[in-house]
């Protein structure tokens, strides 16, 4: 007979709801800072900063309920290396969201060029962690080669 599923893993399952905004919100920022950079206007600038803080602040609780989700899962050993590359970049991306958010806001207030350089560096960085961690937990929850690539 099936038990009631607790608490911790009724909040984990909020996982899969969650994790969808960061890694969009990451991805559209560095669209946005790529604009900014083409066509020289600080309003794409002003929509990434905003979308980099929200994002960082989503995948705070999204992390959180990816590691209360895994603790009731199981995995073959096909998936053992997904799923370790999903929670390293599950980790990562929080790190790197909120170090891109503070690199932001620092850009904004000193307008110093080296920190512009530094925080195009990280958002790039967590848009890519961010799409590796989408990626990996999609094989995860779909299987192997369900987005081929080639």
């Amino acid at each position: 007979m099936n038990e009631a599923p607790g608490l911790w893993e009724l909040v984990g399952r909020v996982h899969h709801l969650l994790v969808h905004f960061p890694v969009a919100l990451l991805l559209s920022a560095l669209v946005a800072e790529a604009l900014c950079i083409a066509r020289r206007d600080g309003r794409y600038a002003d929509a990434a900063r905003f979308m980099v803080v929200a994002a960082a602040w989503v995948s705070a609780p999204a992390a959180l309920t990816g590691f209360l989700r895994a603790d009731g899962l199981v995995f073959d050993a096909g998936k053992q290396g997904w799923f370790a590359a999903h929670r390293l970049a599950g980790i990562v991306t929080p790190v790197l969201a909120f170090l891109a958010a503070g690199l932001a806001e620092g850009t904004r207030r000193s307008g110093q060029i080296w920190e512009l350089f530094l925080y195009r560096v990280v958002l790039v960085l967590a848009a890519l962690s961010a799409a590796v961690a989408g990626f990996c937990g999609g094989e995860l929850v779909f299987g192997p080669g369900f987005f081929r690539l080639w």
